[in-house]
């Protein structure tokens, strides 16, 4: 028998979030995790609630977390709160349950009506655990992972290749498109994009029209798993540059040694998922958006301490 214990967030806590986080997102096919740096980010952040992050141990020992975060609210009306559903180690999936109602007790004391968040299939017990507790899907497919194996061997060029950009005379230029792929300011694209080449990329490709630059993506490793690489970013306006620009990034990948691509297919870019296909890419993963309504509980659990066989 196990025994569970749901603690709220203390520093102590840090170092064994990072190690739980990065070994769950190992088995996924793009893993994804807090780092120690981007964990000190997040808690420094203004109105970051230690209320919000929930941790069950077992036998004194950090086996997942949890965490929540209440979306601004104004006067009168309802309050929303985003979940980040549980990470757990493997043989303490069980946690996962008590994790979530635990969080969402926490939630309720927190006047909070509405929980929203994100689950895809890359996670399926994300998936069967957000179904048990009473969470409706909805968006499938707004975000797509397609990947492309580098046993495929690489692409022959067609019409204008794409060709390798300078990043200090070209980063200005990249950071309009990236904004456009981002959704975000070309400022925050500036430093992401600056962040990303400070770090080590494989590639940041182009294509130009009339000595215009008009499509552009950067490719990198996983920081977790290095054989597996991403376009961090691509915008490409149409399907001559945007076949150009993946022909080049799937060579680059494997003349680095990288055995899969990962694209990531979201807003209007879903529009050329055929154009991925006829490359060779395959879709490996959808996301979907969830939610749930929170009523008042008239009784309480006890996330104190919790055994489960």
């Amino acid at each position: 028998m196990s025994r569970y214990c749901i603690r709220m967030y203390s520093s102590d806590f840090d170092t064994d979030q990072v190690r739980i986080g990065i070994e769950v997102s190992r088995r996924w096919i793009w893993p994804y995790a807090h780092d120690a740096e981007s964990l000190r980010r997040l808690i420094a952040k203004p109105g970051f609630d230690p209320h919000l992050w929930l941790y069950a141990l077992c036998d004194d020992q950090v086996i997942g977390f949890v965490g929540a975060a209440i979306d601004s609210t104004s006067p009168g009306k309802p309050i929303e709160a985003t979940i980040f559903f549980p990470r757990v180690t493997f043989g303490h999936e069980q946690a996962s349950g008590l994790l979530l109602a635990a969080i969402l007790d926490v939630l309720r004391d927190k006047q909070v009506t509405y929980v929203t968040g994100r689950v895809t299939t890359m996670c399926p017990h994300e998936l069967r655990l957000a179904e048990k507790a009473g969470f409706a899907f909805h968006d499938w497919g707004h975000k797509m992972y397609y990947a492309y194996e580098a046993e495929q061997g690489k692409l022959p060029n067609s019409g204008t290749p794409a060709v390798h950009l300078d990043p200090d005379r070209d980063l200005q230029s990249c950071s309009r498109l990236a904004a456009l792929w981002y959704k975000c300011s070309i400022d925050w694209c500036r430093e992401c994009l600056q962040a990303h080449h400070e770090a080590g990329i494989i590639a940041h490709l182009g294509a130009r029209r009339d000595g215009e630059l008009i499509a552009s993506c950067l490719v990198a490793a996983n920081e977790i798993r290095p054989t597996t690489a991403a376009l961090y970013y691509i915008y490409a306006p149409d399907k001559p540059s945007l076949t150009a620009l993946l022909n080049a990034a799937v060579n680059a990948c494997i003349e680095h040694g990288a055995d899969r691509l990962i694209a990531d297919l979201i807003h209007e870019h879903r529009a050329f998922e055929p154009v991925y296909r006829k490359l060779g890419f395959k879709k490996v993963a959808d996301w979907a958006r969830c939610d749930k309504l929170l009523t008042p509980s008239s009784k309480r659990r006890n996330t104190g301490s919790t055994e489960r066989d």
